[in-house]
């Protein structure tokens, strides 16, 4: 009786102890880059047995990760004096009290897109953190290196792992743990803002959002309108959502074009865009950081790939579908393609009707 007493005892407080563990990933990415780091953060989680684990980056893309994925708390990238560690590590000082210091005393593991490949960041970050409590450090490149020929999230995994020789191999890379999980309040909160656009329940419901971070990935708007007339003749709702770059990059006629073709929804925050994502039938979107979220939500997705690689960069989700555009129906308008991607979407819809 006492053993098994002892015995349990002892497994509280194990359980305890790693309930106390935690880790961090620093990322100066973007909305997408975020997203494909999410795999990685399970992995921590799972391999190094942590209680929880953060990120620390940019709110305006992260804030809604805590209670919908495997991350268990955000930070603000520019909460912390990160230029203090891009300093000349022979100038570089900290005494007791820092707030450097205090910004990384709670974790045990650490890993930084931040300041990868320079030396005098890696030495500083690794003197900050240690100066507190021993904790493990590692800094990865945000583009995979070495010719690697797989997921940019399964290369995140693999050289986190040999950075802190785990050798903890997953059989198979594991896409689904970097899933966002919509919780029903979000639900409805996108069946309102679809409802406020004049989105209504019975028929299906397309989004498309014809931008990215950069002008390079835009399919041409002409395939897209040329895409959005084919689908409404085919009773579908389509909506455009437009975000920042969008309203910046097209002009007034480009803008009354697309009005002209479907309902039009712009200056949503990241979250309200989660939610009505998370509502649709179907989604369309060029290589963006869009098209990663509504493919980790679980949504029907329909990416439209260029000059990245589809492979390297493919959306992670349980529904995605890649077209890959030749050079010059993705860059000049194209009728052929244009087509091409509505005889999928239009397959994809049926199929979830």
């Amino acid at each position: 009786m006492a053993q098994d007493i002892f015995k349990l005892v002892r497994q509280k407080e194990a359980q305890f102890r790693q309930h106390l563990r935690r880790g961090v990933i620093i990322t100066p990415g973007a909305i997408g880059d975020c997203l494909l780091m999410l795999p990685l953060a399970s992995f921590m989680k799972e391999a190094c047995r942590l209680g929880g684990i953060e990120f620390i980056g940019h709110t305006e893309y992260i804030d809604f990760y805590p209670g919908r994925t495997c991350v268990d708390g955000i930070r603000s990238i520019d909460s912390i004096d990160f230029h203090r560690l891009f300093t000349d590590a022979k100038d570089f000082a900290v005494e007791d009290g820092d707030v450097l210091i205090t910004a990384f005393d709670r974790y045990e593991w650490i890993t930084s897109f931040l300041g990868a490949g320079d030396s005098n960041f890696e030495h500083n970050l690794i003197y900050t953190v240690n100066c507190h409590r021993s904790a493990e450090v590692t800094t990865l490149p945000l583009e995979a290196k070495d010719g690697f020929g797989g997921h940019i999230s399964e290369f995140y995994i693999n050289r986190f792992n040999v950075a802190n020789t785990l050798w903890v191999q997953p059989t198979k890379f594991d896409a689904t743990a970097g899933l966002v999980q919509p919780t029903q309040a979000d639900i409805c909160c996108g069946q309102g803002l679809l409802q406020t656009q004049g989105i209504g329940p019975g028929r299906r419901v397309v989004i498309i959002h014809p931008g990215s971070g950069g002008r390079e990935k835009c399919w041409h708007l002409d395939n897209f309108c040329k895409l959005a007339e084919t689908l409404a003749a085919k009773d579908m709702q389509v909506l455009f959502l437009l975000g920042p770059a969008e309203l910046d990059r097209f002009d007034a006629e480009a803008t009354k074009r697309i009005e002209g073709l479907g309902k039009c929804v712009s200056g949503l925050g990241l979250a309200e865009v989660m939610q009505i994502l998370a509502c649709a039938n179907l989604y369309i979107g060029n290589d963006s950081g869009i098209t990663h979220l509504a493919a980790t939500l679980g949504s029907s997705t329909l990416a439209i790939f260029g000059p990245t690689d589809a492979k390297l960069y493919c959306p992670i989700g349980p529904q995605v579908t890649v077209f890959s555009a030749e050079t010059e129906s993705f860059t000049k308008p194209s009728a052929k393609s244009a087509q091409q991607v509505a005889d999928i979407a239009c397959k994809i819809a049926t199929m979830n009707r």
